[in-house]
């Protein structure tokens, strides 16, 4: 009798145990906290638009996680993204995930500061579905990807181009117009209030309504060119400085004539868009007060919502064609306290499918393979109003020449664009000395500093 009483007693205080059990489980998934993820990022406006639709649709995908977006509007050069990202890191403060400048990441992934990838990478066999060029290296670790895919494009106004007379560009990437005939188009297109165009008598070149073309000056898209006319910044390993050569004098000296001999592109200043008494170039574009636009494809985004006859053309050729691979890099930073989360979320800014409105809406090209060459999922991203029917040809078909720029890679390349060569290339775009001399002085600096010093 008495272990039976026992052996009730047992059984009623194991079920207590078990409802006790139950009832703590069912209150903590109740009043848990969710994780909070801090993405950080950069951009224009409409670009911040676009993210936070990609946050809200993951955490309806992933219930208890939450992202807080960190939107960092800076210039275009993104020296201020990185100053406020180098004071978080020497700080302790720094987000969970989200972009990095590429000229950086080296140096950063080095110290490190970001988290290691690799074995999630190769567990997951992801690297079969990405471009080759995707995943960021150090040292033989991936600690980051390319946040997309991107590429130099050149923006038109139909409109402006059929008033001056002048034929729109060739698609084909490999068929653009030699700098000498794209010159001649300029010269066409640029107009001051009395009509008149450079070369002709009475031309005011104080009182232009009209520009041929506007360049983006910073660093990444002199890249294209200087490639095109067989220069560049640095050699891929890192060991030699390229800015000195006859072949990148040429080309420097090229685009600094369209503002200063030419006179049909007004001066902007590398860190922006925009120039003093004047529209952002976009803006001209769409207002008829400029022809072309040369800058990153990233700005269809933007102008794509521009109310104007919109065109891509093939950019010109100096001496063979030639395109940039270029993005920020996406990391996730080794400090976070959500790792697991944070790859979910890393993923899942990576994967087109989820984040389809970022490729469709212009922002972005994807670093998925097959959406390059699967027609189904070509459709996806390019079939609608975004992206004009010359854009497989001018853009995506010119990838088969890209070339990644190595700020990634190359040890010291903020300090050898910051320092040595931009205020000597801003002496140039203003006209007050030839690029022979200016960057001759840059390789001076460069080589007296030491700072070719190969690759992280």
């Amino acid at each position: 009798m008495q272990a039976k009483k026992k052996e009730i007693y047992m059984k009623r205080l194991m079920l207590l145990f078990v409802l006790v059990l139950l009832i703590f489980s069912v209150s903590t998934l109740i009043f848990a906290e969710d994780v909070k993820l801090t993405f950080v990022y950069w951009g224009s406006p409409n670009e911040d638009l676009a993210m936070k639709e990609a946050f809200k649709a993951f955490e309806t995908a992933n219930p208890g996680i939450k992202v807080e977006p960190m939107y960092i509007q800076g210039d275009i050069s993104g020296t201020e993204y990185a100053a406020k990202l180098r004071a978080m890191a020497q700080s302790g403060t720094l987000p969970d995930l989200g972009y990095f400048r590429p000229d950086q990441f080296g140096e950063f992934a080095a110290a490190g500061y970001m988290m290691d990838l690799t074995d999630l990478v190769t567990k997951e066999n992801l690297k079969k579905d990405y471009l080759p060029q995707v995943w960021l290296k150090v040292k033989g670790k991936i600690y980051g990807a390319y946040t997309a895919a991107e590429c130099q494009v050149m923006f038109y106004n139909k409109d402006v181009l059929k008033k001056a007379g002048v034929p729109l560009p060739p698609a084909d990437y490999s068929k653009g117009w030699k700098w000498d005939e794209f010159v001649k188009y300029l010269r066409k297109i640029t107009t001051d209030s009395n009509g008149k165009h450079p070369g002709e008598k009475g031309f005011d070149s104080r009182r232009i309504t009209t520009y041929g073309v506007s360049y983006q000056l910073w660093h990444a898209m002199l890249t294209p060119p200087l490639w095109s006319g067989n220069g560049g910044i640095v050699s891929a390993d890192g060991k030699k400085f390229l800015m000195d050569t006859p072949e990148s004098i040429d080309v420097i000296q090229k685009i600094a004539d369209l503002i200063n001999k030419e006179k049909v592109m007004p001066y902007t200043s590398p860190s922006s868009t925009s120039q003093a008494g004047l529209p952002a170039p976009p803006v001209m574009l769409a207002n008829g007060q400029l022809g072309f636009y040369i800058t990153g494809q990233w700005e269809l985004l933007d102008i794509a919502k521009m109310n104007f006859p919109m065109g891509i053309g093939a950019l010109p050729i100096i001496k063979k064609p030639a395109q940039m691979y270029i993005s920020g890099a996406s990391v996730i930073f080794k400090s976070t306290k959500h790792s697991k989360e944070a790859w979910l979320l890393h993923k899942w800014m990576m994967n087109p499918d989820k984040t389809l409105n970022l490729y469709t809406s212009g922002l972005w090209m994807p670093t998925k393979a097959s959406w390059y060459n699967d027609p189904t999922d070509l459709k996806k991203w390019t079939a609608n109003t975004a992206h004009p029917n010359e854009f497989k040809a001018a853009v995506l078909d010119s990838m088969k020449v890209a070339q990644t720029i190595p700020e990634v890679v190359v040890k010291n390349y903020t300090q050898i664009i910051n320092e040595c060569v931009n205020p000597q290339l801003d002496r140039v775009w203003l006209g007050e000395i030839s690029a022979k001399d200016a960057l001759k002085k840059a390789g001076e600096l460069v080589r007296k500093q030491k700072l070719m010093q190969g690759t992280w």
